[in-house]
């Protein structure tokens, strides 16, 4: 029988990750929509308080979170 191994990467955390590294389909209890976030998704990448550099010319594929700090509205 083969073992499935969680990737860190696709894990929720059960509280924010102040000031720690992010992946974009992470999510924790403080989640807080953009304005342009699709109805239902729930990612850090489309949390106000991650910071994946969405306002550079180039994002970033890991960000950090900054909650409750807002860095995107």
């Amino acid at each position: 029988m083969k073992e499935r191994r969680c990737r860190q990467e696709d894990m929720s955390f059960s509280v924010p990750n102040i000031e720690g590294n992010i992946w974009p389909r992470q999510v924790c209890p403080a989640f807080e929509p953009r304005a342009d976030t699709p109805e239902s998704v729930r990612q850090c990448w489309y949390c106000r308080c991650a910071d994946f550099h969405l306002d550079k010319p180039r994002s970033l594929d890991v960000g950090v979170c900054y909650w409750p700090k807002k860095i995107v509205k």
